[in-house]
């Protein structure tokens, strides 16, 4: 019996995320539509009008980040003395897993100083332009204007900073960079010759050697070096260049991983002096003006892609009290509109092609003893990272983390033939064929053994990043040679490592990520993360046309892996073993579990995942009942920014809008660094969260339905969007004025069916750009389906004006007889009457059970209420039109 529930379940389940058939392909790297945001638009900056202080607190809470995957750096825009923090991610100290939270990871590289001694500034400006990706400073010093412009060049991969004067050779100042931290297994020294500075040394642990290189070109004026104490110093230029370029002899390569001793890591690989003196002799021969050019065609053929307007006047305040006055009731659209710019900013500043990927901080840090190590944690942090990088439109970035993978995984693969033998042995190939098993933490060195903190759900987290990759590209040569691999050698391990526990296949030993409770069976977190995968890996194996020895293994389990319990609460079960939510006690006995944790893992099905969506109403019922249960007390930021999108899955914009508010107000610095729980404490998955949040929020397409606006709140009445990324690649655009749209328009970047849903899109007017009428098939008013064309534009114009159904609320059981209950609610302002549903069990979807119900009560009676152990009832409202509501009022009913 319990066989055939599973069965059923799955079935539903199955056909209803493969009922949209997946388009043809299309390169991940093809250059946007006419109908992207192709100009910079409204001025979108971070600005101040003193400098940085020259502290840690300082460095965290207002230096402005910049980066271009090789290096990030902070600057602090002093006039005495400028500071330049320069990070090179694996640049790394051995990692003290006993010494606290704060422990050695990822190393400051350099502190680089430009001395002027200015000091007294008037009229000091320092900004960060989002839009060119150019940071500056300007102020007055004795009647000359002196003015800064720097940036971080992916394409030369150098840093540019010019310095200028307004009065010709008025320009004098001094470079001075240095090493920190040296002696805590770190040695450098630093000299200069000519018009370069060296700044060299090593990382002992790893035995890492690392460069830095600084060209100085003045323009008139003398210029002198001290080769012993690395400085040069320029007096009387009228303009002056300086170019940065670093590095180290890491590699990426599963050398790195494999190897065992430290210090023969890195063994066989080059130097780094001459990579670091062919990208500065490079940049050198090139102008200003080319390498600014390079550097803004690179940075703008991304950040372009997209913009958002939600009709702010741009500020005349700095932006530190601009983040000051936001959690007072100063609510600015123009703060949030720029932190979701600032998180697609960070992104492409710290994940590019041939370099490591953000790490917890990104690409920045300053310290010895960094949060974490400035790891990578896959129980949410790096998911968080790249959550942006598919549906703000930026694919090609997450080949920085493809890399990373590929360096990484033999090492998983020893872990995942360990793993099976010491957990489910008669499932062992002796062979070594037994796929690749997720890590919980790692480094650019290290890839650890299991840890319990994390269920082994976090590889098929992993691979579902992957299955994203393709499925907003639909590139079928990316899908064969990347994707697939990759998720079908995940569910070869998962397959194995699963046992047959009560009539399913769980996980066990199981952990959801950082709750107390650990080492128990089949969390929802490992069974929805191998459902989604296992999942994937038939999908993508049909498109290809794959019939590989496994895949009807996993076509069998996949029924048996049981990804969704529902809870007497309601509520979308963590673990197996609760029933009212968060009532299971540990294995000591004790109720350990926080209700009010800020991992929300058993909610990954809903998001980032596609299990649970528009199809499965009751599984997303139980989601938002989850989070209502969650509630809000978590202040940590990046678990803020997930809620945001959680609240927009389940299509409640302002709730969404409350938690990203929370965000703004409670955890952003003066900078737009998340501060992750007070100290400052700087962490970065937060900022690439919240821009994933609040895409969510305007676009949806988890049910491969493309849903402009599926989550709006209240608060945004009027605005646009353009070039938001849905899945099949559709790049959407949308305008919408007093909460309702006025302008869709979806470009088909890869050919294929367009299934679009928006309140009465089937009324509307869909023309091609150039006017003529497109033709489709309608799913009711409010869904309409298009057969695309590659390249083609579809404008949907004249919508017809919508007023949503008001819902029915507090739905409650007066008396239960076993065999017929009475019902009561408070009734709908709407209502001409009301709809009853009920889901038996774990059911993802509800059944009508009664319909034209005329008063706000009800007595439902069927032959199974005696047998059924618990159903979760539900009541809509209809409106005499014949809409119904899209929300309704639950109650759980169990079995007197």
């Amino acid at each position: 019996m319990m066989l055939a529930r599973h069965l059923a379940l799955t079935t539903l389940v199955v056909s209803l995320l493969t009922s949209i058939l997946l388009a043809p392909q299309v390169s991940a790297a093809e250059p946007p539509s006419d109908s992207s945001a192709d100009s910079p638009g409204k001025p979108l900056r971070l600005w101040y009008d003193k400098p940085a202080p020259d502290s840690d607190v300082g460095w965290a809470n207002a230096s402005i980040p910049m980066g271009n995957g090789y290096m990030g750096v902070n600057i602090f825009g002093g006039t005495k003395s400028d500071r330049i923090q320069i990070t090179e991610n694996s640049l790394y100290d051995w990692t003290d897993r006993n010494a606290g939270f704060k422990r050695r990871g990822v190393n400051n590289f350099a502190e680089v100083y430009i001395d002027f001694n200015h000091d007294k500034p008037a009229n000091y400006q320092r900004e960060l332009d989002l839009n060119r990706a150019v940071s500056s400073v300007s102020y007055e010093q004795d009647g000359v204007e002196y003015t800064r412009d720097y940036f971080t060049s992916y394409p030369d991969k150098v840093m540019v900073v010019r310095l200028g004067a307004s009065k010709p050779g008025a320009l004098s100042f001094t470079l001075r960079p240095t090493i920190p931290f040296l002696g805590e297994g770190k040695t450098g020294s630093v000299t200069a010759k000519g018009d370069t500075i060296t700044l060299s040394g090593a990382m002992t642990y790893f035995d890492i050697k690392f460069e830095g290189q600084f060209k100085v070109i003045p323009k008139g004026g003398t210029m002198k070096a001290a080769a012993k104490k690395g400085t040069i110093s320029v007096s009387e230029a009228d303009s002056a260049l300086i170019l940065i370029a670093v590095g180290t002899n890491y590699q990426l390569d599963p050398k790195v991983f494999l190897t065992n001793e430290p210090s023969k890591k890195l063994a066989d690989f080059p130097h780094p002096h001459a990579k670091v003196s062919g990208y500065l002799n490079a940049a050198a021969a090139k102008s200003y003006d080319e390498l600014l050019e390079n550097h803004q065609a690179d940075y703008g053929e991304l950040y372009d892609r997209v913009s958002l307007d939600l009709g702010a006047e741009v500020p005349t305040i700095t932006t530190d009290k601009l983040v000051d006055a936001y959690p007072k009731g100063s609510s600015s659209r123009y703060l949030e509109e720029l932190a979701f710019q600032f998180g697609r900013y960070m992104l492409i500043c710290s994940s590019r092609a041939g370099t490591l990927p953000p790490h917890l901080q990104g690409i920045w840090n300053v310290y010895a003893r960094p949060p974490w190590s400035s790891q990578y944690l896959h129980d949410t942090n790096v998911q968080m990272a790249y959550a942006p990088v598919f549906c703000a439109n930026m694919p090609e970035l997450f080949e920085s983390y493809a890399d990373f993978f590929k360096a990484f995984e033999p090492r998983q693969r020893l872990y995942a033939t360990q793993y099976i033998k010491q957990y489910n042995p008669s499932q062992l190939d002796p062979k070594g064929d037994n796929g690749w098993s997720g890590p919980f933490w790692a480094n650019p060195y290290i890839i650890p053994g299991r840890s319990p903190v994390a269920g082994f759900g976090t590889g098929s987290w992993i691979a579902q990043m992957f299955w994203d990759y393709y499925d907003y590209t639909r590139d079928e040569s990316l899908l064969a040679d990347t994707v697939y691999p990759v998720m079908y050698e995940q569910a070869n391990f998962a397959s194995r490592f699963v046992q047959e526990i009560d009539g399913a296949l769980l996980a066990k030993p199981s952990s959801s990520p950082e709750q107390k409770i650990r080492d128990t069976v089949g969390t929802t977190f490992d069974q929805q993360m191998f459902y989604e995968n296992h999942h994937n890996t038939l999908t993508a194996a049909k498109i290809l046309g794959r019939s590989d020895s496994r895949l009807p293994i996993y076509e069998k389990q996949l029924p048996l892996l049981d990804p969704i319990q529902i809870g007497k609460s309601g509520q979308i079960k963590e673990f197996r073993q609760e029933e009212f939510y968060c009532d299971y006690k540990g294995p000591k006995g004790k109720n350990t579990i926080d209700p009010h944790h800020r991992h929300t893992s058993m909610l990954l099905g809903s998001y980032p995942g596609q299990l649970i969506n528009d199809k499965t109403p009751a599984w997303l019922d139980a989601v938002e009942k989850t989070l209502t249960l969650r509630t809000r007390k978590s202040h940590i930021g990046w678990a803020r920014a997930e809620r945001i999108a959680f609240w927009a899955r389940v299509h409640d914009g302002d709730e969404a809008y409350i938690f990203y508010q929370d965000l703004l107000g409670g955890n952003y610095l003066h900078n737009l660094f998340n501060d992750h729980r007070g100290g400052p404490l700087f962490q970065a998955d937060a900022n690439y969260g919240a821009t994933a949040g609040v895409a969510e929020m305007l676009l949806q397409s988890q049910d491969h339905v493309v849903a402009p606006l599926a989550a709006m709140p209240a608060a945004w009445p009027d605005g646009s969007y353009s070039g938001l990324l849905a899945r099949g690649n559709f790049e959407v655009s949308a305008k919408w004025s007093n909460g309702q749209a006025s302008r869709l328009e979806v470009v088909s970047k890869a050919g294929g069916t367009l299934d679009l849903r928006y309140p009465n899109v089937a009324k509307a007017m869909i023309k091609s750009t150039d006017g003529q009428k497109v033709s489709f098939t309608s799913k009711g008013t409010d869904q309409i389906r298009i057969e695309t064309t590659k390249g083609a534009s579809y404008v949907v114009t004249d919508i017809p004006a919508f007023t949503p159904v008001a819902a029915p609320s507090e739905l409650k059981i007066d008396k239960d007889g076993g065999s017929q209950i009475e019902l009561s609610w408070t009734g709908s302002k709407d209502a001409a009457s009301y709809k009853l549903y009920r889901a038996v069990g774990n059911a993802p979807a509800y059944e009508e059970v009664a319909t034209k119900i005329k008063d706000a009560r009800f007595i439902y009676k069927a032959d199974d209420l005696k047998q059924t152990e618990q159903m979760t009832l539900k009541v809509t409202a209809m409106r005499a039109d014949g809409r119904e509501s899209r929300k309704g009022a639950t109650v759980v009913r169990l079995l007197p």
